[in-house]
């Protein structure tokens, strides 16, 4: 009963602090009802463990629809389908792809703090936590030729296992030709070293496009050129690369979309919101000479404590901006 009360105070005090709040009822709905139904119903995501693959370079929060367009234009080589990603954000996709398994066969280079986090780490053979070593401070992220040179690296280290190679674009923070928000409002590096007390400084282009600060081309336009951004590197990678090569996404960004069958829409990537825009990706395959002689050895990452606290803030932020 003490249980309960604090719960329904708690709740109450949230409904008076937000109860105008038009954006902050439909986050609420979204979580408690719509997610709940995708969840009933099932969904036939398909986890890239699934298929055969040397190098697995993930864009992260790469709709299909809009990688199509980049391409189009584009010199990347390769045979190009779509996929339903496991997932509407990054911690459902790692957790429901390698949650419950262990791949040490498998390196993962990573920009995106969440790998580490989330994950047990004896699940792979070992963890790149490029995040932690080439933040742009200034800018706050890894830029993709950073990335891809650390990758690289690793392959010729790990000449013998598959490759995971985790990019932060096409996500905000928009960094290409096209910027649209402050750099400094990308927190969830600042959470993943301890930072707890780290908070978005500003709206983010979705929240702002929710709000009708600004429109939907303009934000596609500045999300796309934050993918071609990405492209020279992801190139880079598909012809240096041995074997075979996916480019693929961990989950969509939606600019409006209506969450079927509610009359409600969805902006950006909330967890567990299994709509065409956040679970179509990308998959582009190539492949360059031989395929790799894959071994699997036990993990060499060294372990690195989290509290609890940390993971379940993590987990709470969903990857949203």
């Amino acid at each position: 009963m003490k249980l309960f009360t604090v719960s329904l105070r708690y709740a109450l005090s949230e409904i008076r602090k937000h109860g105008l709040d038009r954006t902050w009822w439909r986050r609420r709905f979204l979580t408690h009802v719509v997610s709940r139904y995708y969840e009933f119903i099932g969904h036939e995501g398909t986890p890239v463990t699934a298929d055969d693959w040397d190098n697995l370079l993930v864009l992260d929060a790469c709709r299909y629809d809009l990688f199509t367009e980049a391409f189009n234009d584009s010199d990347l080589p390769g045979i190009l389908e779509k996929r339903r990603s496991v997932d509407s954000a990054t911690p459902g996709f790692l957790e429901g792809t390698f949650g419950e398994g262990t791949y040490h066969d498998t390196v993962y280079v990573t920009a995106n703090p969440y790998v580490r986090l989330l994950l047990d780490d004896d699940t792979f053979h070992a963890v790149v936590d490029v995040w932690e070593d080439d933040w742009d401070d200034e800018y706050n992220t890894v830029f993709p030729d950073v990335l891809a040179e650390r990758a690289l690296s690793a392959a010729e280290r790990y000449s013998d296992k598959r490759l995971i190679i985790h990019f932060i674009q096409p996500h905000y923070p928009f960094v290409g030709d096209v910027q649209i928000g402050e750099p400094s409002d990308f927190t969830i590096r600042d959470h993943a070293l301890g930072n707890d007390d780290a908070v978005a400084e500003s709206l983010t282009p979705f929240e702002r496009l929710e709000r009708g600060e600004l429109d939907h081309n303009a934000v596609w336009e500045a999300y796309l050129s934050n993918l071609k951004l990405a492209f020279p590197a992801v190139r880079r990678l598909m012809y240096n690369l041995r074997g075979k090569t996916v480019v693929t996404a961990d989950h969509g960004n939606a600019l409006g979309e209506r969450a079927s069958p509610f009359p409600i829409r969805v902006y950006g990537h909330p967890l567990g919101i299994k709509i065409p825009a956040l679970t179509d990706v990308p998959w582009l395959k190539h492949q360059n000479g031989d395929r790799k002689p894959i071994t699997a050895e036990p993990p060499t990452a060294e372990c690195r404590d989290v509290d609890t606290e940390t993971q379940e803030r993590l987990r709470s932020l969903g990857y949203t901006e």
